[in-house]
C-alpha cells in the first residue's frame, strides 16, 4: 500500500504542492485532482520517489525509504519528464523502454516481438505525435509495468490529452484489476464525470471521506479477570482441599503420628518374663516403629532356657 501524510514541496517561489494525504492498495485506482500542471507533476514525481518531500513522509509497503519506493514505482507520460518526443517513431520508444528494465541484456523483452504480442505493430512505424492519445498512454502504462518489480503506476495528467475520459480510464483501471494488482495512481485537472471510484485532492491534508481506510484494530488492554459464570454449565474453579493448603497442613509431629500405625505389644512366650516385652516397646518412640512390622522367623525366636535340676525351687517341690 501507498501512503503519503501530509507531503508537500516548496517551489522556488512558493508552495508547489500544499501538504497533501492520500493512500491507495493494490488492486485499486485512485484519481488525485488538483490544479496547476506543476503542481500534479511535482506530486507524480513525490509519489514514485523521484523527488523527496520537503514535508510529511510518504511510504510503500510501510518503509519510507525513497529508493524502496522507486524500485517498486513508475511515473508515466509525465510532462517535461519521460513523455515521448514528438519525433521519435513507436518502434524507437518501445526500444528505449524495454532497455531500461534493471535485468541482464539477455533477459530483455524483443521490442519487435514485444509490439507484436500487445497489439502496437501497426502503428510500429509511427511518429508518436500521430497516434491515438489514449492507445499512446495505454502502451507506454504497458512498458512500465514491464518491470517486474513495479507495484505502482502513477501517470501524471492522461486528461491532458484530447479524447474520452472514460477510455482511458477503463484502460488503467484494467491493470489495477489484473493478476498483479497493480496500485494505479492518475493525477487530473478535474475529476471526470464518468469516475465513480476514490479521490483524493491536491492540498487535502486528509484522505477523501470515501477513500478512508477501515481503521485498524488495537490490541485490547489487559482484561479484568471474568466474574465467576453462574450457568451451570460453566462451573465455578473447585477451592482446593484443606489438607493441599500449605498455610493448613499439619505439623511434621502429627504427620508422624497420623502415617504411624498403631503397634501391640506381642504376646510373651511361654517362659519369657511377662515384664520385658513392654519395657521393650516402652523404650522405643512412636516414630521409629515402621508402617508395617515384619513378624519375626521362627528360627530367630529364643527358646526358653531349662531350669537347672539342681535348682533349690524343684528341689522343694
Amino acid at each position: 500500500m501507498l501512503v503519503a501524510d501530509s507531503i508537500s514541496f516548496q517551489g522556488r517561489h512558493s508552495e508547489l504542492v500544499p501538504p497533501t494525504s492520500l493512500r491507495v492498495a493494490p488492486g485499486e485506482m485512485l484519481l488525485v485532482a488538483g490544479e496547476p500542471q506543476g503542481a500534479r507533476t511535482a506530486l507524480a514525481l513525490l509519489l514514485s520517489g523521484r523527488m523527496k518531500p520537503g514535508g510529511g513522509v510518504v511510504a510503500w509497503g510501510g518503509s519510507a525509504r525513497l529508493a524502496h519506493l522507486r524500485k517498486h514505482s513508475a511515473v508515466v507520460d509525465s510532462p517535461n519528464i519521460n513523455d515521448p518526443e514528438a519525433h521519435l517513431k513507436v518502434r524507437d520508444v518501445v526500444s528505449e523502454d524495454l532497455s531500461l528494465i534493471p535485468s541482464p541484456p539477455w533477459r530483455k523483452p524483443n521490442p519487435k516481438k514485444w509490439m507484436a504480442e500487445h497489439g502496437y505493430s501497426d502503428i510500429a512505424g509511427d511518429w508518436v505525435d500521430a497516434v491515438d492519445p489514449v492507445r499512446l498512454t495505454e502502451m507506454l502504462t504497458q512498458l512500465a509495468a514491464e518491470n517486474p518489480q513495479t507495484r505502482l503506476l502513477v501517470v501524471d495528467s492522461p486528461d491532458r490529452h484530447p479524447g474520452d475520459d472514460s477510455v482511458w480510464l477503463e484502460a488503467l483501471e484494467r491493470f489495477a484489476l489484473s493478476d498483479r494488482e497493480f496500485a494505479v495512481i492518475a493525477t487530473v485537472a478535474r475529476v471526470p464525470d464518468s469516475w465513480a471510484g476514490p479521490v483524493a485532492y491536491l492540498g487535502a491534508a486528509e484522505p477523501a471521506a470515501e477513500f478512508e481506510p477501515e481503521p485498524e484494530l488495537e490490541p485490547a488492554p489487559d482484561a479484568e479477570p471474568e466474574e465467576t459464570s453462574e450457568d451451570p454449565g460453566d462451573p465455578a474453579p473447585a477451592e482446593p482441599d484443606e489438607q493441599d493448603r500449605p498455610d493448613e497442613q499439619d505439623s511434621p509431629d502429627e504427620q508422624d503420628e497420623q502415617a504411624a500405625p498403631t503397634a501391640e505389644a506381642p504376646q510373651p512366650e511361654p517362659g519369657e518374663p511377662a515384664g520385658e516385652p513392654s519395657e521393650a516397646v516402652e523404650s522405643v518412640g512412636a516414630g521409629d516403629i515402621p508402617a508395617e512390622p515384619a513378624e519375626p522367623e521362627p528360627q530367630d525366636t529364643p527358646a526358653p532356657a531349662p531350669q537347672p535340676a539342681s535348682d533349690p525351687s524343684q528341689a522343694k517341690d
